[in-house]
C-alpha cells in the first residue's frame, strides 16, 4: 500500500495543529516502517491520532460503518464506555488512512 492510496484528510483536521502536526509525521514514519519492519511508529501515531479525533473532535468522527463492518458490529454490542470510546476510535481512521488499514482495529 503506497501513501497514494491513502485518503485526503478534511480540512478541519488541518486546521487543529495537534492534526497537522501528526498528519506531517505520518508520511516519514510509515516510509522508514517500511524500511525496517521492527519499527512501529506510523501504527502509534495511527492510534495517537484517532484517539486525539474522538477525543477533541466527537463530532467529525463518522457514523458507523454500514457495509457489513464485523469491528463496527461487534463494538455496537457493548456499551461499557472504553469499547465506545474504542469503535469511534476505528471510524476516525478512515478519516486520515485507507480502508484496509483504518478497518483492523
Amino acid at each position: 500500500m503506497s501513501l497514494a492510496d491513502w485518503p485526503v484528510p478534511p480540512p478541519f483536521m488541518w486546521a487543529c495543529e495537534q492534526c497537522a502536526e501528526l498528519l506531517y509525521l505520518f508520511a516519514p514514519a510509515y516510509t522508514a516502517d517500511e524500511a525496517d519492519p521492527g519499527r512501529d511508529h506510523a501504527a502509534r501515531l495511527q492510534v495517537t491520532l484517532s484517539r486525539h479525533l474522538a477525543d477533541e473532535h466527537p463530532a467529525e468522527v463518522p457514523e458507523p460503518h454500514s457495509d457489513d463492518c464485523p469491528i463496527c458490529d461487534s463494538y455496537a454490542r457493548d456499551a461499557d464506555p472504553r469499547v465506545v470510546a474504542l469503535w469511534a476510535e476505528h471510524r476516525a481512521r478512515g478519516l486520515f488512512l485507507p480502508p484496509v488499514a483504518a478497518r483492523l482495529l
